[in-house]
């Protein structure tokens, strides 16, 4: 009992100094967490991607270039009877944006014959399928991003394309598929933007990658080779991946976040240990005299380095709460569980993370108390009493 007297009374004793230290640890363990939330989302995404068998095809160069839109009946005619290629999608991506609102969009172009058939998690209904294959401005907004801009089925929308000629497009929304497990991407028919760009002066139909849905996972790796071998030395050479693959390599490509989270991570907990361990410091040479009279008084230099331990585990112990506890509620329990992010989607946190985190904790306040705990160990009766002086 003695013991929490004494811890209490050290740890509100700079309150300011308590409380700072705290939020240097709690801050690194908040990064932690939401940044092994954000790579466990996008490995969510990759996962589901493998799923889907489909295979991704882009310009061996560089997946800016570009592929010419006669390049889909080449690949289906490497399975006329449809046994292994179930169906082949070109698409064109616009980006795209809203008049007046900064916030960037996700659009893409699709073959409007395949794409029912290409993206089947998309669940459309029989009606909103007649509707797509009726109506040739017909979007399908993701749920999130309906969400967040307000938008409904029946819906008239206009969106500049991000990509030349940045022409204002307009849209019929069709669907808002919620039964989908992509709530952000907009989806529309690929005839329609090709047509604006002709009207633009840009000739010459062209395809930014094309995905092939397969039936099996052998028709994969089969067709993986074949489409690449089709066009082999020609001017329009294919690079061809499964999804998930050509998922990770855009994402690393792109942002890499998964290695440069976890460098953001492991610095900003070296930086907590560093913190935390010169507030130790400073309250063992605070205290000095204090734990010199408890020395002299007959207490033990293992009841010195427990205490000295247990006040840096329990000041670590309070911000890793803090930094662990404050992401879960905050997107698990608030409006922020609907807070979505293009290709992690959602941000998910799972408890087992947040106890990964608190030992994290309790691991920098265990390395932090261990240089003035040892000098408690070894401090010596005479030595103490002369800094009595």
């Amino acid at each position: 009992m003695l013991r929490f007297i004494y811890l209490y009374r050290n740890l509100t004793r700079n309150v300011l100094r308590t409380l700072l230290t705290c939020a240097a640890v709690a801050l690194p363990i908040m990064i932690y967490v939401l940044s092994t939330a954000v790579i466990d989302g996008i490995n969510r995404f990759l996962d589901n991607s493998a799923k889907q068998l489909r295979l991704a095809i882009t310009h061996k160069t560089s997946l800016v270039n570009p592929l010419p839109a006669g390049h889909r009946a080449k690949i289906e005619s490497l399975d006329p009877d449809r046994r292994g290629i179930v169906s082949v999608c070109g698409m064109n991506w616009i980006g795209g944006k809203v008049s007046d609102d900064p916030r960037p969009l996700s659009t893409m172009g699709a073959d409007a014959d395949t794409f029912v058939a290409t993206f089947p998690e998309y669940r459309l209904t029989p009606e909103e399928i007649e509707a797509w294959n009726r109506d040739r401005q017909a979007i399908i907004v993701g749920s999130a991003t309906a969400r967040q801009f307000g938008w409904k089925t029946g819906d008239r929308i206009t969106i500049r394309a991000s990509v030349p000629p940045y022409t204002l497009m307009e849209f019929h929304v069709i669907s808002t598929a919620p039964l989908a497990e992509d709530p952000i991407t907009l989806w529309f028919r690929r005839d329609y933007v090709v047509e604006e760009m002709k009207k633009a002066g840009y000739g010459g139909e062209m395809v930014n990658f094309y995905f092939v849905k397969c039936a099996t996972k052998a028709d994969v790796d089969r067709y993986r080779a074949a489409i690449d071998d089709l066009f082999a030395r020609t001017p329009d050479e294919t690079k061809t991946q499964d999804e998930k693959a050509f998922m990770n390599d855009f994402i690393t490509q792109q942002f890499d976040l998964p290695r440069n989270l976890t460098i953001l991570a492991a610095v900003t907990v070296f930086v907590a240990i560093m913190a935390a361990a010169n507030t130790m410091s400073m309250n063992f040479r605070d205290r000095l005299n204090e734990l010199a009279t408890l020395k002299s008084l007959g207490f033990s230099s293992g009841f010195l380095f427990a205490l000295v331990q247990s006040e840096s585990l329990l000041l670590c112990g309070f911000g890793g709460l803090v930094g662990a506890a404050g992401p879960y509620i905050a997107f698990t329990h608030t409006p922020l569980r609907n807070f979505t992010v293009p290709i992690i989607l959602e941000i998910r946190i799972h408890p087992l993370v947040c106890g990964y985190a608190m030992l994290i904790a309790l691991g920098i306040g265990l390395i932090a108390g261990l240089w003035p705990s040892w000098q408690a160990l070894r401090m010596h009766v005479v030595a103490a009493l002369r800094n009595l002086e």
